[in-house]
């Protein structure tokens, strides 16, 4: 019996331990798929993890290739198709989606999957313009969130519920949990000291994370208690604005930017409270890694999330909203022993019951295995 021909297609490489990306290759046992992961932009340095698909493709072309109309991103991929004849072609977010749905109109893949990871991959004229006017029954959209479904559905009139499927994202949960280093090891590696209370954060430094209003609702909260701290773990463009607003806040020397750290979820329990700020989101695997580590969060209520927090799980307050971060903040510094521990149990149990990753590579197999 001939194996499946299945090419996952990226924009850029990068992977870490936890890439839904990888979890859904793992779930295509080789006796039955022959799986190519591909990207269009860079490829692994001596360091990086390698993904575990069979077969890799890098196509080597530059951010500008990937602007505009991205000729060279559609021609190569045309040829690379062409050429090895896959059943079925799975993109993650626009770029690639873009390039492919061009493409799919010469070579006709039967099974086409696009996974949408957030809300707002839809909100430019262009994207819903293609999208309208290239999309066929050969294309299966997967939303990460029903939140995202609504978005997209919303959004353009070729999205609806026969071709968008929700598919949750989910963790390892014994891996991660595994390669979660104890709270003082973490704090070590971290350089903060043991004695402090610790409010942190997870994520790239830019705009859409909402990192300046937590900086500003720490600023207030720190004035009352000079050993709590905030590490924001994460690099990006507005890395040196958000140290200027600390420093212009006057808790520059209370507020840590790590820089990017490559598999930060192990740092987690370094944190007493994880706060996510962010103004937009899909379903991010950071809320799912925070639980998993048994911190108690602090979220706002945007993209998936609310899907998945409640107030027996953790807190969720309205992004851009200083206020409210802050009496959520204070509010569980002052809640008891007992209190956190129910809060952080309940939430443990819930990502072990409802996101699992055994069950999140059965539904994509499932998706790749129909004819």
């Amino acid at each position: 019996m001939n194996r499946k021909k299945v090419l996952q297609l990226q924009q850029k490489y990068y992977i870490r331990t936890s890439d839904l990306h990888e979890e859904i290759i793992k779930g295509l046992p080789r006796e039955d798929f022959e799986v190519t992961a591909a990207y269009f932009c860079e490829e692994p340095a001596e360091k990086d993890m390698i993904t575990v698909a069979e077969n890799k493709k890098y196509f080597k072309l530059t951010k500008k290739q990937m602007k505009g109309f991205r000729l060279k991103a559609v021609y190569q991929l045309w040829k690379y198709c062409k050429d090895k004849a896959f059943n079925v072609v799975i993109t993650h977010r626009f770029k690639s989606f873009d390039v492919m749905l061009i493409v799919n109109k010469l070579i006709k893949i039967p099974n086409c999957i696009s996974v949408v990871h957030g809300v707002g991959d839809f909100d430019r004229l262009y994207r819903r313009f293609i999208s309208n006017l290239l999309i066929d029954d050969k294309w299966t959209i997967v939303a990460v969130s029903q939140t995202v479904k609504e978005y997209i559905i919303k959004q353009c009139k070729c999205f609806n519920d026969h071709n968008v499927k929700v598919i949750p994202n989910a963790v390892d949960l014994d891996y991660i949990e595994s390669n979660m280093l104890e709270k003082n090891a973490a704090r070590q590696e971290i350089e903060v000291d043991e004695s402090d209370v610790i409010i942190g954060t997870i994520g790239r430094l830019v705009k859409v994370k909402g990192h300046e209003y937590l900086i500003k609702s720490f600023a207030e909260i720190s004035q009352k208690d000079k050993s709590i701290k905030l590490v924001i773990i994460g690099g990006g463009e507005l890395e040196q604005s958000l140290q200027n607003l600390a420093k212009n806040l006057g808790v520059e020397d209370r507020v840590l930017f790590t820089g990017e750290i490559f598999n930060a979820y192990r740092l987690l329990k370094a944190f007493d409270l994880f706060v996510l700020p962010s103004l937009e989101e899909g379903m991010p695997l950071v809320i799912f890694e925070a639980l998993i580590a048994k911190v108690p969060i602090i979220s706002t209520n945007v993209g998936g999330i609310p899907e998945v927090i409640n107030d027996t799980i953790a807190k969720l307050v309205p992004p851009t909203d200083i206020d409210s971060l802050i009496s959520q903040i204070t509010e569980f510094l002052d809640l008891s022993v007992a209190d956190k521990k129910r809060i952080i149990d309940n939430g443990y149990y819930y990502v072990k019951e409802n996101h699992s990753i055994k069950i999140y590579r059965e539904r994509y197999k499932a998706i790749i295995s129909r004819s």
